[in-house]
């Protein structure tokens, strides 16, 4: 029989049916003796290495290793000497520079004293099942990085309903572990805790997704700090070549900022027919105020003329006298009402100029005589002779705004001795300041960092646009407007005005 060229030979004839099954198999194969020196190669490691067999035979097995798997083989080799045998998994480095991911099992072969004189070490190559394993291993990493790092709520489902996976957003949205809710009903975990309705339609929904249908609906959940959450759902069945749904994904998508500017435009929109109601409103009050204008100019003449006749009638009650008087003021009163209501309705100019803050103070208080409804309006005006430099219209309606909010929170808090305080004082020789003070029952604490915000109200029928517009008033005078204070005894708002450089002539 001519000699197997990838094989040490042996002399042994009665030994031909073992070398043709030791040949035939497809794993490398080594014989070393108890040093690790090769003894006997199969053929595959030939065929498969690139070596000849005499660049095998007596050479120590780890030199065919790579550094990494020599000295794996220098840890295991004693365990195979006392026990008799070992697995590991190794690196054999081939002739032409290949390196074979190789599963390694070693076991002794004992003489017929029981002696280890010989090792039998087969090694099979796994490259592509390493390879394989590594591509699997890093398209799960892709997974989980996507998994975990979206910003959406996504988890796995079986087709009945038991949550087998969530991502990190889903779990820190409802503030629970992994733990806590893998293998659960969807419906009996905590992102549906105590909403009823909502888990009888998460339970039908699942249903109909198990049945091969992709259902979506929009829910409410509130997040772990309380905050309600508008949440886009939806529950997508996967299946498999037959068509059988078997997994289910469930995704949320977290609309709550979307829904609420949707709800700031449809506000604006309802703020801005208001604003425009109220700007026909007051060009119907002007044109109303000019047409009571003209009979008040009569009145005012009839009771001149009435009471200058009268002082040629000699017999004519002092009574007479004294209503006709009364009369002439409360006509002459009227016109100076309307008068001011006329003005402050016009569409002047923003035109600056040098006014006393303290006659801006009383013309507003005017148009405050027909709401005091029973409150006591005090004036402290302590600004006489000083002056700023303001358009006086708008600092009257900063003024009536806040004047305003007084009186009606008054009103609304059913508080019998209503007061309302307008003092000015100046601060220094540079500014002044104007107080509008109240005994109302004062503004709630979660609303007073928002007060000069846009859109925020307490009033069923408010805007919230007065103190956000009253402050960008100030702000275009170079003044300031704040909360002072506010609680049970009452709120009391402030502005500083620059005083004019002369204003004290």
């Amino acid at each position: 029989m001519s000699e197997n060229p990838c094989t040490v030979p042996y002399p042994d004839e009665g030994e031909l049916r073992f070398r043709t099954l030791f040949d035939a198999a497809g794993e490398f194969i080594f014989v070393i003796d108890p040093e690790g020196h090769i003894k006997l190669t199969n053929r595959h490691v030939c065929e498969q290495s690139g070596y000849k067999p005499a660049e095998l035979a007596g050479k120590h097995i780890k030199e065919f290793f790579t550094e990494t798997s020599k000295q794996l083989c220098d840890c295991n080799f004693p365990k195979l000497l006392s026990s008799g045998h070992t697995r590991a998994e190794t690196e054999f480095a081939c002739k032409d520079g290949r390196i074979l991911q190789m599963e390694c099992l070693a076991s002794a072969i004992p003489d017929r004293h029981g002696a280890y004189t010989s090792f039998l070490v087969i090694q099979r190559d796994i490259s592509e099942r390493k390879r394989a394993a590594e591509k699997l291993a890093g398209s799960e990493r892709k997974f989980r990085a996507i998994f975990n790092s979206t910003l959406q709520f996504i988890g796995m489902l079986s087709p009945d309903g038991t949550l087998l996976e969530a991502n990190k957003s889903a779990l820190e949205a409802a503030n629970v572990t992994a733990e806590e809710v893998v293998g659960k009903p969807f419906w009996d975990t905590a992102w549906w805790s105590g909403l009823e309705d909502e888990q009888e339609r998460l339970k039908a929904a699942v249903a109909r997704a198990a049945g091969g249908e992709m259902v979506r609906y929009e829910t409410i959940h509130t997040d772990r700090d309380g905050n309600v959450m508008h949440i886009d759902f939806s529950l997508k069945p996967v299946k498999n070549e037959l068509g059988e749904t078997v997994l289910i994904v469930p995704e949320g998508r977290d609309i709550t900022a979307r829904r609420q500017a949707e709800e700031i435009a449809c506000q604006h929109q309802r703020e801005t027919a208001h604003l425009m109601r109220l700007s026909i409103m007051g060009e119907m009050a002007a044109s109303i105020a000019h047409e009571l204008n003209q009979p008040l100019t009569a009145l005012i003449s009839y009771c001149g003329t009435a009471m200058t006749q009268l002082e040629d009638v000699t017999a004519a009650p002092d009574s007479l006298r004294d209503i006709l008087a009364r009369a002439n003021q409360q006509a002459h009163r009227a016109s100076d009402i309307i008068q001011h209501i006329r003005s402050f309705v016009s569409k002047g100019t923003a035109s600056k100029q040098r006014v006393t803050i303290d006659q801006v103070i009383l013309d507003m208080s005017r148009l405050l005589d027909w709401e005091r409804r029973n409150i006591e309006v005090d004036l402290d005006l302590g600004c006489t002779g000083h002056s700023v430099v303001a358009n006086s219209v708008q600092i009257e309606q900063v003024l009536l705004n806040l004047a305003r909010n007084s009186i009606e929170a008054i009103q609304n808090a059913g508080i019998e001795h209503g007061r309302l305080v307008l003092q000015s004082r100046t601060a220094g020789d540079r500014s002044m300041v104007i107080s509008v003070a109240d005994n109302g029952p004062g503004i709630e604490a979660g609303m007073r960092e928002h007060l000069f915000e846009p859109f925020h109200t307490s009033k069923e029928e408010g805007m919230g646009m007065g103190l956000s517009i009253s402050r960008s008033i100030i702000q275009s005078h170079q003044g300031k407007i704040w909360l002072e204070k506010s609680g049970p005894e009452g709120t009391e708002f402030r502005i500083l005005l620059p005083l004019h450089r002369h204003s004290h002539d």
